[in-house]
């Protein structure tokens, strides 16, 4: 067996044996797993014979949470939540609960396409402009030039275009279908068209594809590594992104400590 196959061998069987391991926070499940967990947690699902639903939280999606009740609900109705930002970390730990860290798909996502390649994996984009999602597969073929994505389209579509769009993606039979609109539009399409959609995996990545692309830059790594990315991304994007990130935060720190500390429970 070659040392590509081993890796292949020992990533499935830590996958196919795990149980899943979830934390409640702020009225949502949040699974505890690492990056690498979440890894194997999609090559699993990829491979069964279900549809499988998987997202991710920030501190902007708990906020939205706790306003928009369709929003919360798909979550918790998702075969898979991670975190996706240290906001969430911080946060769980603050209300005593423990999470592994964060899994950012702008920083994981070329390491995962090289394993996908390996399975043989197939790839759909779903979202951004489609000049956008179109340059965010080319960056990806070419770090991984055997990976297998079988379609892009972008996310502008009218709601009467959905079910052609449906089909051509089934018609391409893609394991993972990977769908960037931002939250909570991406979770409640997904929702809504998951009995139509012939798809082993639905995972919703927000602007994904904007970083994939290059078109949207994330700063110095020490930055990102340190838990600075809404900084560096505030700077980038001041006009679009000031409120979500000046009155965001201080929102989301007044919402955990409040129910944190009045010991109010938290449904």
């Amino acid at each position: 067996m070659t040392d590509s196959n081993l890796e292949i061998a020992e990533v499935h069987s830590k996958a196919a044996g795990g149980q899943r391991s979830v934390i409640s926070f702020l009225g949502i499940s949040i699974d505890v797993l690492d990056t690498d967990g979440l890894l194997e947690r999609i090559i699993t699902f990829a491979y069964e014979d279900t549809t499988r639903l998987v997202m991710y939280v920030n501190t902007d999606c708990m906020l939205i949470s706790l306003d928009n009740d369709s929003y919360k609900q798909v979550l918790n109705t998702a075969d898979l939540v991670y975190a996706d930002g240290v906001g969430v970390v911080l946060g769980a730990k603050i209300w005593g609960k423990t999470l592994p860290g964060r899994s950012t798909g702008a920083d994981f996502m070329p390491g995962f396409c090289e394993i996908f390649s390996k399975y043989g994996l197939r790839l759909f984009f779903l979202g951004a402009q489609q000049e956008v999602v179109e340059e965010a597969a080319s960056q990806l073929r070419g770090k991984v030039p055997d990976l297998k994505i079988v379609g892009t389209h972008h996310g502008y579509f009218k709601e009467e275009e959905t079910s052609q769009i449906i089909r051509l993606i089934n018609e391409a039979k893609p394991h993972v279908l990977i769908v960037g609109m931002g939250a909570p539009c991406q979770e409640l399409w997904i929702s809504k068209n998951r009995e139509l959609l012939k798809v082993p995996v639905l995972w919703g990545v927000g602007g994904l594809f904007d970083f994939l692309s290059g078109r949207t830059k994330r700063g110095p790594q020490w930055l990102l590594d340190n838990g600075f990315e809404w900084l560096c991304r505030l700077f980038v994007e001041p006009k679009r992104l000031w409120k979500r990130y000046l009155i965001g935060n201080v929102k989301f720190i007044a919402y955990l400590l409040w129910f944190r500390f009045t010991k109010r429970e938290f449904d």
